[in-house]
């Protein structure tokens, strides 16, 4: 159109602008349609509304025909706008039909029809292998089009045919919304929903945030499917899920040097394992790498792949995660090539001690890559193992004060053998096993070897229930590490918080050694002086009753108030400034004991010897590392163009609050913004998805392809060897004799002899289920139970058949009370 008015634009961009009625009958073609958007013409058939945003309100409902033909358009993008918001305010879709070139191959005509025009072919309806529903028919040969043509005049398009005859009924203005033609997604819709995705956020949810904006489900312009679609788009331009995630890494590796990982490929060039681990991740387990915990989770990707964390306790008693990997299965190989890469990772540094669930195939590959370390089974699994296998509550309640009990080597053996032979077990095979075992969870063999408190893998199954508000089992391999970071992050945000508690103000005295409780209140972080000042306030319970001098130093016997029986040796070098107990809690937690404060106290010593202060619990553990950028900001277009986008929405917020409270000041600022718009829109040629949403696609990937899906997990009976063990026998759990199960029982199946007698067991109470394993400490499903260890309650949820039992089993804290 000629002689264009700047004031048009507002109405082009503003959903609640009104449309000026015509004069004297005429309609103002300025206020048919903002022409001042240009167009590229050979990009033409490729342009969607993503590009272009046509509202209905461009288009007045009472156009004619004759107004139709008497407009002209600068580009065929123009009148294909024009003819979207036309279809939309009538109740159809468009799409593109022929052009038609001329003799020299330039593009002269341009068809748009209505999208039921002609009709499906016959082949598609007569097809006879068809797997999938036929989609509903709706091609019925409507003749509705609109035909431009070129003035070679003036250069511009012009309505050579217009025709509104429809043979169907047009929809209503609820409906139109769902028609494909105008069902798009903007760039920054497709920004926003991308930024809200990556911080867990599901689809729905952020179809339902759209809906809040802009007032209802009925004004969104797209549907939860077309959110699953761009999504999927996506996914397709990044060649592979793994070759994704390569590049990922490549690109978080520009702003954090010391990120590491490392993968290997099966046949077909698959990837079977892949492990990695940040920067920041690297400098916690220089820290505090002394004490390694791992377990594997499943369930977290759509591929079954079992998922590794190595993880640790940092100096507030907080898990910290070293490195995380992804395997396809848990087999001895692949555990071992999981630990050497992770050895790799750390410069060669093995952990002092190893903590796990007692799975065959840990315990080997931990055998071969840190034989220097000690291996702890998990109390809790052993506890749980001992009810499956043996059924004896007495047994049970024995055991754990054997496995717990902070005895001497020959009291834990003369309570053993009181157990076995009480209990009747002496020739169980599985007790056998468990007793062979002793040196990796007696607590009575393991005193004085450092375990920064853990007993169990409960925080490994706390660190996989975090894990589970981060990531979802459809996720992919990409997907499944973007997640899994901001879950580290997460961790790393309460780890700062932590820190800033601990050096901002100063805890208030309240034990009666005040000299001494500020010296630790200066040294250890918050969280472990709380559990140090425990200790303190214990130690008026104890008094020095004898002295020793010897070649070393001199031997204190301590005894607890009115307990002549309870005595304790603390042994003090004043040459070498050290302490030494017998109960050796300082070199089991790191802390020390009540016995070696009595000492202290005795000999008038109103401070902590920087030997009994472990730098692990101190604030400053960390001084020595410098802190690196976090992985998850990969420096690529796609995020500067998010971040840049939230910033200015976020200015934008600030202006929609002022500018909506009056009715003038909203016209006049919604006029600018529609003209600032289509300036930035002519400016970039509407070619920003170009520059932000399109990657290549053999950029770094390698060529891997996908991991084949698990459809098992555990370790199965593949790790074990058959010549050491042999089939399992079924047994049944009624009786308690091989060669049938309990429902064919001779003896019926509601009896329950052994330790409980021959009684009838009520039939929504009946026996817990056995083990699938008599060897080994761990189940092959970790997800047949919950575990809550942090509380030191634990519950097990055991089902045989339908029915379920719920088994009690009470644990002290992962971080024991430092008392006698």
């Amino acid at each position: 159109m000629n002689n264009m008015n700047q004031e048009a634009i507002s109405t082009s961009a503003n959903h609640e602008s009104v449309v000026p009625e015509p004069e004297d009958g005429v309609l103002n073609e300025e206020t048919l349609f903002d022409m001042s958007m240009l167009g590229d013409e050979e990009g033409f058939l490729n342009m969607t509304q993503t590009e272009v945003e046509p509202e209905s309100a461009q288009v007045p409902s009472h156009v004619s025909i004759e107004d139709v033909l008497k407009m002209e358009f600068f580009t065929p993008g123009e009148a294909r706008e024009f003819y979207t918001s036309y279809s939309r305010l009538k109740g159809f879709a468009i799409r593109n039909s022929k052009t038609v070139k001329n003799a020299k191959g330039d593009i002269v005509r341009y068809n748009f029809v209505c999208n039921r025009e002609g009709f499906r072919q016959k082949k598609w309806l007569d097809k006879l292998d068809r797997k999938r529903e036929h989609k509903p028919i709706t091609r019925c040969g409507c003749v509705a089009e609109m035909r431009i043509k070129k003035n070679h005049g003036n250069g511009k398009w012009y309505v050579s045919q217009f025709v509104d005859d429809h043979n169907h009924t047009l929809l209503p203005e609820r409906f139109v919304g769902y028609l494909p033609s105008h069902r798009n997604m903007s760039d920054a819709e497709i920004a926003q929903m991308n930024s809200m995705r990556q911080v867990g956020i599901s689809i729905p949810k952020i179809y339902q945030s759209f809906a809040m904006q802009v007032g209802g489900f009925n004004l969104v312009r797209f549907t939860k499917q077309d959110m699953h679609n761009e999504v999927r788009k996506q996914r397709a331009l990044q060649s592979g899920d793994v070759n994704a995630a390569l590049r990922f890494f490549e690109h978080a590796a520009r702003n954090d040097e010391r990120l590491f990982w490392r993968y290997q490929v099966a046949a077909g060039s698959r990837m079977c394992d892949i492990i990695w681990s940040d920067g920041r991740s690297q400098e916690d387990y220089e820290a505090f790498g002394d004490v390694l915990a791992f377990d594997a989770t499943y369930g977290r990707n759509k591929y079954n792949l079992p998922v590794i964390v190595l993880s640790g306790v940092n100096h507030h008693n907080q898990t910290c995660v070293f490195a995380a990997a992804m395997v396809s299965c848990e087999s001895q190989d692949s555990y071992k090539w999981v630990l050497r890469r992770f050895l790799e990772c750390m410069r060669g540094k093995a952990p002092k001690a190893v903590i796990t669930d007692g799975d065959p195939s840990m315990r080997l590959a931990i055998m071969h890559v840190f034989p220097d370390a000690h291996h702890r089974l998990c109390a809790w699994h052993l506890l749980r193992n001992a009810t499956a296998h043996v059924s004896q509550p007495r047994f049970t309640q024995l055991f754990k004060q054997c496995m717990l009990a902070d005895i001497e080597v020959h009291e834990f053996e003369r309570q053993w053998e009181a157990m076995v032979g009480e209990c009747g077990v002496r020739e169980v095979e599985w007790v056998m096993d468990l007793y062979s075992k002793k040196l990796s969870w007696a607590t009575a063999y393991i005193r004085g070897r450092f375990f920064a408190g853990l007993r169990t893998t409960s925080r490994c199954e706390s660190l996989h229930a975090k894990l589970g508000g981060f990531v979802e089992s459809r996720y992919g391999i990409l997907d499944f590490i973007t997640n899994f970071q901001r879950c580290v992050d997460f961790l790393r945000d309460k780890e700062e918080e932590l820190d800033f508690r601990s050096f901002y103000g100063t805890p208030v005295l309240q034990t009666h050694f005040q000299e001494i409780e500020r010296s630790a209140a200066t040294l250890y972080t918050r969280e472990v002086f709380y559990r140090f000042r425990e200790t303190l306030k214990r130690a008026v319970r104890f008094n020095i009753i004898d002295r020793e001098d010897c070649e070393n130093g001199c031997c204190y016997v301590i005894q607890k108030y009115r307990r002549p029986e309870s005595t304790w040796q603390v042994l003090h070098q004043p040459q070498k400034g050290t302490f030494e107990c017998n109960c050796r809690r300082m070199e089991s937690y790191g802390i020390p004991c009540v016995h070696i404060i009595v000492v202290l106290v005795g000999i008038d010593i109103g401070y902590l010897p920087e030997t009994l202060v472990l730098k692990r619990w101190c604030r400053n553990a960390k001084n020595n590392v410098t802190f690196v950028r976090q992985v998850t900001e990969t420096g690529d277009a796609a995020s500067r163009y998010r971040s840049r986008l939230g910033a200015f929405v976020d200015q934008c917020k600030r202006l929609a609050k002022v500018a909506c409270l009056r009715e003038e000041d909203y016209k006049v600022y919604s006029e600018k913004m529609a003209r600032n718009v289509v300036m930035l829109e002519v400016k970039n040629g509407l070619r920003v998805a170009e520059d932000v949403n399109t990657q290549p696609n053999g950029e770094g990937g390698g060529g891997i392809n996908d991991p084949v899906r698990v459809r098992t997990k555990g370790t199965g009976r593949g790790n074990v060897s058959q010549q050491t063990k042999g089939p399992k026998k079924r047994k049944c759990s009624a009786c308690g004799k091989l060669g049938h199960r309990r429902t064919r029982c001779p003896n019926g199946a509601d009896l329950r002899p052994g330790c409980r007698g021959s009684q009838r067991v009520p039939k929504g109470r009946q026996a817990e289920a056995q083990a699938t394993s008599s060897q080994t400490t761990r189940p092959d499903h970790l997800n047949c139970f919950t575990s809550e260890v942090a509380t030191g309650q634990q519950e097990l949820q055991m089902g045989a058949g339908t029915r379920k039992r719920k088994l009690r089993v009470e644990l002290p804290n992962t971080f024991p009370q430092f008392m006698s």
